[in-house]
């Protein structure tokens, strides 16, 4: 009797320290995991600033170029109208 409470002793020790290292793996695994879904976060934010900087840089490049075809039709008018003067 004696020899086999020593048992169930020892067991839950064993068993109380495997919890532990268990725990101890979990927690450094999540660490792990929520700095790189930080780092992740982080190039995302930057990927949006980019493509804002592009969009931005897209639609002003798309108002210069309207308003070429604007002075471009104007100076055409103007050069028509010369000819029939």
């Amino acid at each position: 009797m004696y020899a086999a409470r020593a048992k169930i002793i020892d067991f839950e020790a064993q068993n109380a320290t495997l919890t532990k290292k268990v725990e101890e793996k979990l927690k450094a695994q999540v660490a792990s995991r929520d700095k790189d879904l930080h780092a992740k976060d982080v190039e995302v934010a930057e990927l949006k600033r980019r493509l804002r900087e592009h969009t931005d840089k897209s639609e002003s490049l798309e108002i210069d170029l309207e308003a070429e075809r604007v002075k471009a039709a104007t100076a055409e008018e103007a050069k028509q109208k010369a000819e029939e003067a």
